[in-house]
């Protein structure tokens, strides 16, 4: 198109022009204004013209409407989610109840479309109970207790049943928490979200798992200490069923002891004591040791005690006998200065361990100042 304006603003704007012919440069640069003001009502009235005649021409087909951008859901959910969200808004054009229950109905059939990935559906469990509330709470009951569903997504599902329908989530979450055939971890975690909501089932399942053997230690220890928010009476069965309990690592079962002594400190001396009195101890001294210092912080009479039935014990092993004499010494026995120095002078003892029961007690006057004293 011709803007002929825009040819007299090039030749009224230059410098020399408005020199030429004479007139203030203030004037001269003043016609530029009026000359781009023109410039552009000119082109605004050219192109309102142009879209009359697209619109008027039938041979001129309209340009395509700008297509929605596509979200990170799936083709196959993503009519669903559009559908289900535009029906449980409560503003705008009034929705049949009939499309709404559709909506609903095709949703949780898309939640528990296994094709679909479990994060994702996760994902839209959580967006959708942030949209519609209780109203979508309810309908995923069927999601949280089919056993063909992932066990993320039917998790998911019922801790949200648990806040909002309590009756119902609960009845959820004990179905997953008794499967013996779920996953140790998810098990736990429906135990513990049913806390919350229904605390003498989640006693009972905790208990459960707290005693299963199949189950993996670690679990078994997190459960028990979960129970602590249900019943420490409960809590205190537990951690003495894994204090005494022998196929559970020795390490885990000072520390379950030492977990039972805040509830009851007269069960926790005696699964200390098994464990320095057991085989554990004469296979490997330092869980010997370990269980007299724990049994130490319990009772320090009865530490004490534990250390010299360590050092005497002859099917202890002699670093480990060494290590019990030094520590008695260290809290102020002398019968653990006595012990080291006896270790020391034994002629049928090799020579290896005579010279660690002397270093240790060359150690224990220097750190007690024994030694400072006899000179």
């Amino acid at each position: 198109m011709e803007l002929w304006t825009l040819r007299l603003s090039t030749v009224l704007a230059p410098v020399p022009v408005v020199e030429l012919l004479g007139t203030g440069r203030l004037w001269g640069y003043g016609l530029l204004y009026p000359a781009l003001a023109a410039t552009l009502v000119t082109c605004r009235w050219q192109r309102r013209r142009q879209f009359a005649q697209m619109r008027d021409d039938p041979n001129v087909k309209p340009p395509k409407e700008i297509e929605a951008r596509s979200s990170f859901w799936p083709d196959d959910t993503v009519g669903v989610i559009s559908e289900t969200i535009d029906a449980a808004r409560g503003s705008g054009a009034v929705r049949s109840p009939e499309r709404r229950e559709r909506a609903m109905r095709n949703l949780v059939a898309s939640i528990k479309n296994e094709g679909i990935e479990a994060e994702l559906r996760i994902q839209l469990i959580q967006d959708l109970v942030e949209l519609g509330g209780r109203d979508m709470v309810v309908r995923l009951t069927p999601v949280a207790v089919a056993p063909e569903v992932d066990i993320e997504v039917r998790l998911e599902a019922a801790e949200y049943m648990g806040r909002y329908c309590v009756e119902e989530g609960s009845e959820a979450l004990q179905s997953i928490a008794n499967d013996s055939t779920v996953d140790d971890r998810f098990r736990l975690d429906a135990a513990s979200a049913l806390v919350d909501c229904a605390a003498g089932a989640a006693g009972i399942a905790l208990m459960q798992l707290v005693t299963d053997s199949a189950v993996s230690e670690y679990v078994r220890h997190s459960a028990a200490n979960m129970l602590r928010r249900v019943s420490h009476g409960s809590a205190a069965m537990a951690f003495r069923h894994l204090a005494t309990a022998p196929l559970i690592t020795s390490r885990l079962r000072i520390i379950c002891a030492e977990q039972l002594a805040d509830d009851n400190p007269a069960d926790a001396e005696q699964a200390l004591w098994r464990l320095i009195k057991g085989v554990e101890s004469s296979m490997d001294y330092h869980l010997g040791i370990d269980a007299a210092e724990a049994l130490y912080g319990i009772s320090p009479d009865s530490g004490v005690e534990a250390y010299a039935a360590l050092a005497i014990d002859p099917s202890f092993q002699w670093y480990g006998r060494i290590e019990a004499a030094y520590r008695l010494g260290r809290l102020g026995v002398r019968d653990g200065f006595d012990l080291l120095s006896d270790f020391a002078r034994a002629e049928e003892l090799e020579n290896v361990y005579g010279l660690a029961a002397l270093d240790r007690l060359f150690q224990l006057e220097a750190e007690t100042g024994t030694l400072e004293a006899d000179d």
